[in-house]
């Protein structure tokens, strides 16, 4: 029994190992070594809408833009428009 539970682990790490080589990048996929192809085998997360946006308002109320440590890094919302107080470390929509 001991040797049968042994060959069988063998053959799945075997077959594991060999069955598809190479991590995934960001997108999902990535390239096939002996073709040279780009693959996917998820699909690629979508572009967040914060990127287009100029500001982001945070759930404090604060205005950040695109150049401030803060931007996307904090709860809140992207906008095209400042509202409420700038941040103090940016200078908000007056950079």
């Amino acid at each position: 029994m001991k040797v049968l539970s042994l060959i069988l682990a063998i053959i799945s790490l075997i077959a594991f190992s060999e069955a598809h080589p190479g991590g995934l990048d960001a997108n999902g996929g990535h390239y096939n070594r002996k073709t040279g192809e780009y693959h996917y085998h998820r699909k690629p997360a979508p572009k967040p809408s914060a990127e287009e946006k100029a500001y982001w308002i945070s759930s404090t109320g604060k205005t950040h833009n695109k150049n401030c440590r803060y931007y996307r890094a904090c709860k809140g919302r992207a906008s095209d428009t400042p509202s409420g107080v700038d941040c103090k470390i940016c200078g908000g929509s007056h950079h």
